[in-house]
């Protein structure tokens, strides 16, 4: 675990961290990411503990991930994202201590590179990510309520009805005759309840 305290390992670790702690946040899913994003701040907590960091930093660290999130799941405004980009990544430069008189305690290299990447990322892959997930499906399943269809077997308890380019499970609370149209009252699941339109029951009448 020792290597994990050398000032540019940890440092690209906390930029990790933070990148797979954002999407699970705002994107969550299948658990994958936040699996990821517990282990991955775990290894961070260790390096903190053994190293010394500004806790300035670690604070606008902190603020710049709550902006962050904030800006895609609420604002969607470019400016308040780059905002909160530049404060994560300020904050993100600073966290670990440096020594010598040195400036930034990781490779300055490294600091752009990590730094460019991350902001990149954020900005394209977070935007649209989001932005997906937000999505209302593509077919609202509940569109059929209220439809009218025709049964292709004869309905009471069970049966199959053609509604909307599909075949659908139906019951009914009355027997309808195979070929007849039916009206979608509600809709459980993958079963229709339907029932015979109002002229065919005027008609039975």
């Amino acid at each position: 675990m020792e290597f994990i305290l050398n000032p540019n390992v940890a440092y690209v670790l906390l930029a990790l961290a933070f990148l797979i702690t954002i999407f699970a946040l705002v994107a969550p899913g299948t658990g994958v990411l936040e699996v990821l994003s517990l282990a991955s701040l775990m290894l961070v907590g260790y390096s903190i503990a053994n190293m010394a960091v500004n806790t300035w930093a670690i604070i606008l660290l902190l603020v710049g991930v709550i902006l962050v999130i904030l800006s895609l799941k609420r604002t969607g405004k470019w400016y308040f994202l780059a905002i909160s980009i530049t404060t994560l990544i300020v904050g993100m430069l600073f966290v670990y201590r440096s020594h010598n008189g040195r400036f930034l305690a990781v490779d300055p290299a490294l600091a752009v590179i990590v730094s460019a990447t991350m902001g990149a990322f954020i900005w394209i892959v977070g935007r649209n990510t989001y932005a997906a997930y937000k999505l209302a499906p593509a077919r609202d399943p509940d569109r059929v309520v209220g439809m009218t269809g025709r049964a292709i077997t004869d309905i009471l308890n069970d049966g199959s009805v053609y509604v909307d380019g599909e075949n659908w499970s139906a019951t009914s609370d009355s027997k309808i005759a195979k070929g007849n149209a039916v009206v979608v009252k509600e809709r459980s699941g993958l079963v229709l309840k339907v029932s015979l339109p109002e002229v065919e029951k005027t008609k039975k009448k």
